[in-house]
């Protein structure tokens, strides 16, 4: 076996697992979910700090990782319902813990510390916090219907992005930041999302119409191709080339849900503000 055959294989078996993990946890129910989504935004967190932090620094970060466990676990528990909302006032002295310390810690740029703790919170335990809300609308039941329409636009759109932009991709979307990216695979990619929201999840799901299945299928693709924009800025600036090595075939967590990390606010602002406020 050649060796690029080789790594499509590890990258299919990988992504195989995955894709049957996330679909195993929405169909055994909320505590599956929270608690492997839980372990992803942890993941994710520890992936940014070793990228973003000397190595000689990072048990500094131990504090911000814990603090974004108890955020998510927050989110989730605020969610579901099983505390009430009114916890958000905590994240006051949460915050102001952060800065606080800075003044005992004798740190050169402070400030940049402060913001490298805050971002790798909006970043990502935000986003992964957020889908729990999501599996809970429109009416603080559990429904697992939006978040599966999420997980089933990325992956058609990554998928269908892939063939497209391998047989037919000619013109680079972001050379400088992503060469392998065109312009052809992104929209094939787009496509691919939309066809499935207005034609194929309408059926299925029920949580939705047609033409606002399409409304996020459009947010999750195009939010898709600039998350993942995003990722690869994120390891440039860092001189990384993959976030991780814990997926064989795909590098860490964030290199597989980078499409996820800007989608999933979009879609639940969307629904929100347009149609659930």
């Amino acid at each position: 076996m050649k060796l690029n055959d080789r790594a499509l294989l590890q990258r299919m078996l990988t992504g195989s697992l995955l894709v049957g993990s996330n679909l195993a946890s929405l169909w055994w129910g909320f505590p599956a979910f929270a608690v492997l989504f839980g372990l992803l935004a942890q993941v994710g967190l520890f992936e940014f700090y070793r990228m973003a932090v000397p190595r000689e620094r990072r048990r500094e970060y131990l504090a911000s990782m814990l603090a974004g466990g108890i955020l998510y676990l927050g989110m989730a528990l605020s969610a579901s319902g099983l505390v009430d909302h009114g916890w958000m006032v905590l994240m006051i002295p949460f915050c102001a813990f952060f800065l606080l310390v800075e003044l005992y810690l004798n740190r050169d740029q402070p400030f940049a510390h402060v913001g490298l703790t805050f971002l790798g919170f909006i970043y990502i335990v935000l986003p992964f916090g957020l889908l729990s809300y999501l599996l809970f609308l429109p009416n603080s039941r559990y429904n697992p219907e939006l978040v599966l329409g999420i997980f089933v636009f990325l992956w058609a759109s990554d998928s269908a992005a892939y063939v497209v932009g391998r047989g037919l991709g000619r013109t680079k979307l972001f050379e400088r930041i992503s060469p392998n990216k065109t312009v052809e695979g992104s929209v094939g990619g787009i496509l691919a999302a939309l066809i499935l929201g207005f034609w194929v999840m309408p059926v299925w799901c029920s949580s939705l119409t047609a033409s606002q299945w399409l409304v996020v299928a459009a947010l999750v693709s195009v939010a898709g191709v600039y998350g993942d924009l995003l990722e690869s800025l994120l390891k440039r600036s860092f001189d990384r080339k993959d976030s991780g090595s814990l997926l064989p075939g795909h590098g860490g967590v964030l290199d597989r849900f980078d499409s996820l990390i800007l989608s999933a606010p979009l879609v639940y602002a969307y629904l929100r503000l347009v149609h659930w406020g």
